[in-house]
């Protein structure tokens, strides 16, 4: 870099020197105001040849822009969304693939991800979007202000519209330049997460490109380099060491709308292969008006044993145990539900319907979050941690009450339960101590429980 570039609104930026040019500068104009593309600086290269760079140069967008090094994962790009930053973590300079059928909630998720996750810029592309939700982005985002620095969200996000009755050619093209344009902020040691709505309609215009070239097609008329293409796509996620010597990270998170909802179409598995997070949106559970709609079953990530020792430093060591006790419980409410509308959930055995119940509290109370309240719409990962331990300590509590003969009914019934309910709505982030408040008020719930007073206050 040779200059530092300052503006009224936004935030600072640096002109980069191309990558391609490499030797001593002879010439620099001094401070000032000037247009972006005015010579500035002069470069020399040791053969005599010199190039007149200005603050902004040239780049093809299908070739990634070369680093020093990849580095290994430093931690998770956070979301504020509990299901996903404590069950389904993405890592900064991961991918993610969301799949989801119509009506799932992807484009809201996607937004609510631009507005609370800590990326220094955020890079929203809308490939072959409806006009409409481009103009409800444009149009809402300078309206929104952003929870990290009080400003306009619209000073961190960059827009890269294309919208479904533009050129075809431009919609194929929409996903490179938003890509290139995120490695150029991270070249700049920017922390930058891309979010791509939807590559399926990306995919479908490489089918058209495709089918008015002549070229032969593949499954369901994709062309047979769909696969690499995607690859090519997702690869350039990466957190790196700079060539200014900076560290940059860019996070790919790309929506796919499967046809009927079918994930297995090509779009969706082949990018299955390439990405280590996938975000399921279930129809059912956002038909239920349960938000986020994240399937928890159908849902993964591979980068969970890279980010313990983040939530060891957060001071949840046993958030990876934890986790997978949640994971479990929800994996045999899955099956007990089934058996429960056969035989009724009062004929199951009282060990059966406290996993249900268990499970119910870990989906109400943890896994629903809602994106119109001011208290419960971002969490941070302090709260995350102390609502994920109050939740096992529970679970754990009345085990052993069950075990020593306490009813299932009784426990069920205690009014603290309503509380742990809604204390992601009444349990604030500059009140997380009362999480802690909450934990005693749950002991002595049980110890009474103990003496046989079903009736414990909450």
């Amino acid at each position: 870099m040779f200059g530092t570039l300052n503006s009224a609104k936004g935030r600072p930026q640096y002109a980069l020197v191309p990558p391609w040019v490499n030797g001593e500068v002879t010439w620099i104009d001094e401070a000032g105001e000037y247009p972006d593309d005015k010579t500035i600086c002069i470069i020399k290269e040791s053969d005599g040849k010199e190039h007149q760079l200005s603050m902004c140069h040239d780049w093809p967008v299908r070739e990634p822009r070369p680093i020093k090094k990849r580095m290994k994962i430093q931690g998770p790009l956070l979301t504020g969304q509990r299901i996903l930053d404590s069950l389904f973590p993405l890592a900064c300079g991961g991918r993610a693939a969301m799949p989801g059928g119509f009506g799932t909630g992807k484009t809201v998720l996607q937004e609510t991800l631009a507005k609370w996750c800590d990326a220094d810029v955020i890079v929203y592309v809308g490939c072959g979007e409806r006009g409409n939700e481009m103009a409800g982005v444009l149009d809402e985002f300078p309206q929104l202000e952003d929870p990290h620095s009080g400003r306009q969200l619209m000073e961190r996000t960059l827009i890269i519209a294309n919208t479904s009755n533009m050129p075809v050619a431009a919609r194929e093209a929409s996903i490179y330049t938003a890509v290139t344009v995120a490695e150029y902020l991270r070249d700049q040691g920017l922390r930058v997460a891309l979010m791509a709505d939807s590559t399926s309609r990306w995919a479908e215009a490489l089918r058209e490109v495709s089918g008015r070239l002549g070229e032969l097609p593949g499954e369901s008329g994709y062309p047979a380099y769909l696969s690499s293409r995607l690859a090519d796509f997702y690869e350039r996620a990466a957190a790196v060491h700079t060539l200014c010597g900076k560290t940059g990270f860019v996070t790919l998170i790309g929506a796919i709308s499967p046809p009927g909802g079918d994930f297995s179409e090509p779009v969706t598995t082949h990018t299955k292969r390439y990405t280590k997070v996938y975000w399921t949106l279930d129809s059912t559970r956002a038909q239920a008006r349960f938000y986020p709609a994240v399937h928890p079953l159908l849902s993964y990530s591979e980068d969970i044993q890279s980010l313990v020792d983040f939530w060891k430093q957060n001071h949840h060591p046993d958030w990876l145990k934890q986790r997978r006790r949640f994971l479990s419980m929800m994996e045999d409410q899955q099956r007990l539900e089934r058996m429960a509308r056969i035989i009724g959930k009062d004929a199951l055995p009282p060990r059966q319907q406290h996993t249900l119940m268990c499970a119910e509290l870990i989906n109400e109370a943890f896994l629903s979050q809602s994106a119109f309240s001011d208290i419960d719409r971002y969490c941070s990962p302090q709260r995350q941690a102390a609502m994920m331990r109050l939740i096992h300590h529970f679970i754990v509590k009345s085990e052993e009450a069950l075990e020593r003969g306490v009813a299932i009914e009784d426990i069920s019934s205690m009014p603290l339960l309503r509380r742990l309910q809604r204390m992601g709505e009444e349990i604030g982030e500059d009140n997380i101590k009362a999480f802690t408040q909450l934990s005693h008020s749950l002991d002595e719930a049980f110890s009474k429980l103990k003496e046989g007073e079903t009736d414990a206050a909450g």
